[in-house]
């Protein structure tokens, strides 16, 4: 009897395999998720202040985050298989026999990111299910958002001010400084936006898209995305006047703009640098934590001064 079921232990056990190695090219196929999930640690940590935050849920809320976001970016991959293959992707999505059971993983990151969700609360279940909804419409053939010029961007960017907000509403402060944190996560992502685009133009162009790129122009979408870095230093200066910031935080915050702005204005004179653009985009991502840590800094600093 042993012998007989040697067979049928080594397929399950090869399938197990498969299935594993599909699930690690899946994760390895949108490393760029992270970000998502560094916004909402962000603000959780913003609307914590000098509390000792719950690791737990701060577990569940960053797990959820990151399933959410790679659910969203793997579905727009199953739908988007033409015009990534013009622009050189290197998604899962172009491995065609394995369409379905990419559908699958993404069906299930859906299921298990909104369940971990409401495990923290109903408020956080509730921006889940809003990520999700933004997620289906960006990328659905029946809606498509993402070939709408510019509601395309603030989709985009609304998923990562909602992705934010998750961080807040996880322990139930939603406060006005967790807000300017979302806020300023929301820029962020409208700035990779257009670079994303810059980057893509070729292949946007043969899928006949309207981009920001395309329709304004590729310098003119240099302007807004400078535009958008101001209105982050904005927000963070107004964090220094009306929310009680320490100005140790803002002049963190400053800085980390304008370091970014220095990386935008090089791009630009060589945009078709398509690895530098990928360095710049990677680098204005990681800024999201980094302005959240300073504005966390100069919270901190301000409410251990003034105890």
């Amino acid at each position: 009897m042993a012998l007989a079921q040697r067979p049928h232990t080594s397929d399950l056990g090869t399938k197990i395999l498969a299935q594993c190695s599909i699930l690690y090219s899946v994760v390895k196929s949108r490393t760029i998720v992270y970000g998502f999930a560094l916004a909402t640690l962000g603000t959780f940590f913003i609307a914590s202040g000098m509390r000792i935050p719950d690791f737990l849920v701060l577990a569940k809320l960053t797990t959820s985050v990151y399933f959410l976001a790679l659910a969203t970016y793997l579905y727009n991959d199953l739908t988007d298989y033409d015009v990534d293959k013009v622009n050189n992707r290197n998604v899962i999505s172009s491995q065609r026999k394995n369409y379905l059971q990419i559908l699958y993983h993404t069906i299930g990151f859906f299921a298990v990111s909104t369940m971990l969700a409401f495990s923290i609360n109903v408020q956080t279940g509730i921006g889940a299910l809003v990520f999700m909804g933004l997620a289906i419409a960006y990328s659905h053939p029946k809606v498509q958002l993402k070939s709408m010029f510019v509601v395309k961007t603030i989709v985009t960017a609304l998923g990562g001010f909602i992705a934010s907000m998750m961080g807040a509403l996880a322990i139930q402060n939603v406060s006005y400084l967790a807000i300017a944190s979302s806020a300023i996560v929301f820029l962020i992502y409208f700035i990779n936006g257009p670079l994303n685009d810059i980057r893509d133009l070729e292949g946007d162009k043969k899928g006949g898209r309207r981009t920001i790129p395309i329709v304004i122009g590729v310098r003119k979408s240099f302007g807004v995305i400078i535009g958008s870095i101001t209105s982050i230093a904005a927000l963070i200066i107004t964090s220094y006047y009306f929310l009680g910031i320490n100005v140790a935080g803002i002049a963190l915050g400053l800085t980390v703009c304008a370091y970014i702005v220095l990386k935008i204005v090089k791009l630009s004179k060589n945009y078709d640098d398509k690895k530098n653009m990928n360095k710049t985009r990677t680098t204005i991502r990681n800024s999201i934590f980094t302005i959240q840590i300073s504005l966390f800094i100069g919270l901190v600093l301000n409410q251990f001064l003034s105890s």
